[in-house]
């Protein structure tokens, strides 16, 4: 299939000479390309084409089996997938290509790829949701399943970061992050793209990654042909004057007196308390105009509700939308209207891409104001933009003037990860005082950070259900949580180290709040409403978002079933699974999934230890610890006839398991015994060490050192047990078939023997390296899931 011939199945239109360039030539480091030009669908496109369809069998295994799309709001996700969707389901192809929508709260949920990682797929998301993953922290994911993401979102993934100008904090974190992804290796191709009408390349370049690449802007082809209509389309430009007190009464009357019928007014400010102080003064004077408020401080299903009506075509007496920096990116609306407060030169040319965007009008006109106060922007870029629109006073200026005029913008200085900080966030265990590594730092700019806050009854101190599900959750900015928090409001927060699980939940403080978190507060408290969003005035009882019980999300990979130590979630069944026959299956799977990754950033050992991970990964389970519990979730009849069965991997029932002594972790038993009488059962395998790493990191909760829980320590500090195994303890013989792993004492090493230090010499292996080493624990991670759907087993 050609290019124009996939566009115009997919679109209905011909490609434009720069989408063209993108399928042919391959996604570039920069897109440089005017709002609503269509930079989505050169990348989207692009990537299918070059994936799929291509010609050239190298360039379709060469091109990530990822395609991750970055956006720096929740309002763009659904919009863009919606295209993406369309698209898919055009070219036959849904069915295919894994579409996933990455946002807040388990109605994304990470288990929608763990099980088929090497599945062609596109992940649609915010930046907050999908850079935390690539840095071992994802946000509303469970902390023993963090390895997964980070393996998966640095190995075989094509990254686009759109609308960059809005990234801030993020934009030269993602450059930094592609350095370290070469520099330190992969095992499958992963690149980047970033893209914006607007571009500050200041922002892109790092220590590490000073130039930019390819980049691709529009040429005099795409000027002179059919983009021309929108590079051309005119505004006028004017100021109005705002009193100091009450100003947005005042902008009401000027937009009521110029908004004409059937036509749509536009009007943008910085902050999200302005846009509803001038949506409740439109609302006071009863326009014929619909009104609609926008903005990002919506549960989801206001917030489509909003942003549906924003969209939909104005009526006879038309429309007037009152909405913040949501609008500028991705939303296609085309105002005769619109108005702007000041705001950094790239944001004016973005708001300015919604006034007679389809340059179908003679009489657009931009307005604009001086804000009140310049946050959340710099006052000099504020000020510059200012005094640039004041020079353009009365003129009717083109897209294409506005995006070459050179304003000034300040040059900002931000967080910027070093390569030390990548090392230190391999590791998932937190520090001794219960503490992350925080990379909310590289992320969001503090001003901007957020948690997802969603409301709940409250009944003995414990929030109804289980972890909040995307529907109940609305982005709150940390500052104005705390500040409601500091009067006497309550909050809770899913501790998923809790050793109680019939009290998982624990109250959040303002001094607990951090970028992503999950937060639930009482319903009965006030704090939103449907029509204005987040709203600390409001103390009218919020309407709860039924969330589904927890016996229904426990079915699938959720943290709510993982957050006591001494569980094992993983083992549950619908049927008794023999530790043979699991083994085996898993060491099939890793064989499987590395065939169909094709990874050429791994050596043939290296993925060898994988396979053997996977058929030596759960050899810990034949210990009497382990099965002892398991049999006890028998019935005493079923319990006998079991007995010549075992070992078993897996238990026939959904009963928790308890163990004697408590605490016990199988796969610390596995690598113990692979590092003392067991290592028989490696032979001539080279990566011992790595085949160590991936027994003991299966579960994610060893992986550089091996931690007791605080509970496990004895009165005098000195521990009785390890993770339930004490020295000295046995492990019976494991018949594989053709393998035997003989019978193993079990002790901790030592000295120059620790498993700390082997594990900490692979990460740090040239040849290996963290994003490597972290892949091909997804491998053998993924590869135990699926052996184990078939005895329904979901995690």
């Amino acid at each position: 299939m050609l290019v124009e011939e996939l566009y115009a199945e997919a679109t209905g239109f011909k490609p434009y000479e720069f989408q063209r360039r993108v399928a042919a030539e391959g996604l570039p480091e920069l897109l440089q390309v005017p709002t609503g030009c269509g930079k989505t669908e050169a990348v989207g496109l692009g990537w299918l084409y070059r994936r799929r369809l291509h010609p050239d069998a190298y360039v379709r295994t060469a091109t990530p089996h990822w395609l991750v799309v970055a956006l720096p709001m929740r309002t763009l996700v659904e919009q863009t997938a919606n295209r993406f969707e369309s698209w898919l389901k055009r070219l036959g192809m849904d069915g295919d290509i894994a579409l996933h929508k990455v946002q807040g709260g388990a109605g994304w949920s990470d288990d929608d790829w763990r099980l088929s990682p090497d599945r062609d797929a596109v992940f649609v998301g915010t930046i907050d949701m999908l850079l935390s993953r690539a840095l071992n922290r994802g946000y509303a994911d469970c902390r023993w399943h963090w390895p997964m993401a980070f393996g998966g979102f640095n190995n075989g993934a094509h990254w686009v970061f759109d609308e960059i100008q809005l990234m801030d904090v993020a934009a030269p974190n993602t450059r930094q992050l592609q350095s370290f992804r070469d520099s330190f290796g992969t095992a499958l191709p992963t690149s980047s793209t970033w893209m914006s009408a607007t571009v500050d390349e200041r922002l892109l370049c790092t220590v590490d990654r000073p130039d930019i690449g390819a980049k691709i802007e529009l040429d005099d082809h795409d000027r002179r042909g059919a983009l021309s209509h929108r590079l051309d389309a005119l505004r006028t430009v004017s100021e109005i004057t705002l009193p100091a007190k009450w100003p947005e009464r005042t902008l009401a009357d000027h937009l009521i007196d110029r908004h004409q019928p059937g036509t749509l007014t536009l009007a943008v400010f910085n902050t999200v308390n302005r846009a509803i102080d001038a949506w409740e003064a439109l609302k006071k004077r009863d326009p014929d105009a619909d009104l609609v408020l926008l903005h990002s401080r919506y549960r989801p299903a206001d917030r489509e509700d909003r942003t549906a009506a924003a969209l939909s075509p104005p009526g006879p007496a038309g429309k007037i939308v009152v909405s913040t920096q949501v609008l500028e990116a991705g939303i296609d609306l085309s105002a005769t209207l619109l108005f702007t407060e000041s705001a950094p030169w790239p944001s004016i040319v973005q708001r300015a891409g919604r006034c007679n965007r389809d340059g179908a009008r003679n009489d657009a006109q931009l307005l604009w104001a001086m804000p009140p106060k310049s946050p959340p922007y710099e006052e000099d870029d504020v000020h510059a933009s200012a005094e640039a629109l004041r020079s353009l006073a009365g003129e009717r200026v083109s897209t294409t003037r506005l995006q070459d005029a050179d304003v000034h913008t300040a040059e900002r200085i931000t967080p910027v990860i070093r390569r030390k900080d990548l090392i230190d966030l391999f590791d998932t265990t937190p520090d001794l005082s219960g503490n992350d590594v925080d990379v909310a730092r590289f992320i969001r700019d503090r001003d901007d950070r957020t948690v997802q806050v969603a409301w709940r009854e409250i009944a003995d101190n414990q929030p109804s259900g289980a972890s909040p599900r995307r529907g109940e959750l609305c982005g709150v900015p940390i500052a104005e949580l705390g500040q409601w928090l500091r009067k006497g409001n309550s909050a809770w927060f899913l501790d998923h180290l809790a050793r109680d699980r019939d009290q998982p939940w624990a109250r959040c403080t303002a001094r607990d709040l951090r970028d992503g978190i999950e937060v639930v507060l009482d319903a009965s408290k006030g704090g939103y409403d449907s029509e204005t969003g987040w709203n600390p005035r409001s103390t009218e009882s919020v309407a709860v978002v039924t969330p589904p019980d927890s016996a229904s999300v426990s079915a699938g990979l959720s943290p709510d079933e993982d957050v006591a130590v001494a569980d094992e979630p993983a083992s549950l069944a619908d049927a008794w699974y023999p530790l043979a026959e699991h083994l085996i299956d898993v060491e099939r799977e890793c064989t499987t999934l590395l065939e169909a990754f094709g990874t050429v950033g791994l050596t043939a050992e290296m993925q060898r230890a994988a396979i053997v991970a996977g058929r030596l990964h759960d050899i810990g389970k034949a210990s009497e610890v382990w099965q002892q519990a398991a049999l006890a979730t028998a019935s005493d009849d079923e319990r006998a006839d079991l007995q010549s069965d075992g070992p078993f991997a897996k238990t026939g029932n959904r009963r928790p398991l308890r163990f004697d002594p408590p605490f016990f972790r199988h796969e610390l038993a596995s690598a113990l015994a692979l590092m003392g009488e067991g290592a028989s059962a490696l032979g001539d395998h080279r990566e011992t060490d790595l085949v160590i790493y991936l027994v003991a990191s299966h579960h994610g909760r060893i992986r550089l050192s091996i931690r007791r829980p605080p509970e496990e320590l004895g009165t005098d500090d000195r521990a009785v047990t390890t993770l339930g195994i004490a020295p000295g303890s046995e492990l019976p013989e494991v018949n594989l078939g053709d393998w035997t792993i003989p019978e193993s004492r079990l002790r901790i090493p030592t000295g120059h023997d620790r498993y700390e230090r082997r594990a900490l010499a692979l990460r740090d292996r040239p040849d290996l390296g963290p994003l490597r080493l972290a892949f091909l624990e997804m491998v053998v991670r993924c590869a135990d899931w699926r052996a184990s759907r078939n005895v329904g087993q979901a995690s």
